[in-house]
């Protein structure tokens, strides 16, 4: 029980369902990761072609010093257009336990909503994403994205108390 989460949970309570959203979510990002990839190195190999057949290398008229920093921009692009998202993504969460709905949004500094069933008067859900109203908010709560969408839904009827 270390986790922030689940320390907000009573000892009697039965966890019924506690997701986090899947890697297939990165899907987008691991692609710009390929692009990225393939374009830096293309960079850094031809600044380490060997010479032509004339004995000059193209690349030596650039600067000493231009391979690392192609090296450290392609570091710094791999992880924010992917290492950021892959946290950001794998921090979405999803508890649902015999007296509350604890959710955590997806980012790095995100905290949590925790939710008492008693206070859920209605649950849709329209493709993977939850509308639930919740008792004295005038706007539904809304779950964007949530693994297993149609299973929360149903658990979420079963167990709230209309």
């Amino acid at each position: 029980m270390g986790n922030s989460l689940e320390k907000h949970i009573a000892e009697g309570d039965r966890i019924h369902v506690d997701l986090t959203s899947p890697l297939s979510a990165m899907l987008f990002p691991i692609f710009e990761l390929i692009v990225i990839t393939g374009i830096c190195w293309m960079g850094i190999g031809f600044l380490d072609q060997l010479p032509g057949i004339d004995g000059t290398n193209p690349a030596d008229s650039f600067p000493e010093g231009t391979r690392n920093f192609l090296v450290g921009v392609w570091a710094v692009l791999a992880a924010w257009r992917f290492g950021l998202p892959l946290i950001r993504q794998r921090r979405f969460r999803v508890i649902l336990s015999d007296r509350k709905l604890l959710v955590r949004r997806a980012g790095l500094r995100t905290g949590f909503d925790s939710i008492p069933l008693s206070y859920i008067q209605r649950v849709q859900r329209r493709r993977n994403t939850l509308v639930l109203g919740v008792g004295g908010h005038h706007r539904p709560y809304v779950i964007n994205q949530v693994p297993k969408a149609r299973k929360v839904e149903a658990l979420l009827k079963d167990l709230t108390f209309w």
